[in-house]
């Protein structure tokens, strides 16, 4: 080589962890490939049909924020494709919540209205 110092190989810092982690999914190819069929379809879902690829806001609470909405859309179309609407409604009608009681607001014109409250291990919404 014509370089003075000769040639250097670089090497990453984590390539043992990633030599680690092959050997594992070498071991348990059966296990990785059951939780590829069980977790992994989510993301697939959200980012390819969806299109879901990327996050519009920055730093990380605003990006967790908006991955749990993303995240609870997703279960609520699995409800509705599950349960089907009419049952959903009526599950969440019935349902007794564990938590203690809370509100959230709406403001509507000039006063605030009540979404949702949260009574004493029941859930009612407000018309």
């Amino acid at each position: 080589t014509s370089r003075k110092g000769g040639r250097e190989v670089d090497r990453s810092e984590f390539a043992d962890a990633v030599s680690e982690n092959n050997e594992r999914y070498k071991a348990n190819a059966q296990l990785y490939r059951k939780r590829q069929e069980i977790n992994e379809h989510i993301f697939g879902t959200i980012k390819r049909q969806w299109g879901y690829n990327h996050t519009n806001l920055t730093g990380l609470e605003k990006v967790n924020g908006e991955h749990s909405l993303i995240m609870l859309v997703y279960n609520i179309k699995r409800a509705i494709n599950i349960l089907g609407v009419p049952e959903l409604i009526a599950k969440l009608k019935n349902w007794k919540s564990p938590y203690k009681a809370k509100y959230c607001f709406v403001l509507e014109t000039t006063y605030f209205k009540p979404v949702f409250a949260y009574g004493k291990n029941t859930l009612s919404i407000a018309a």
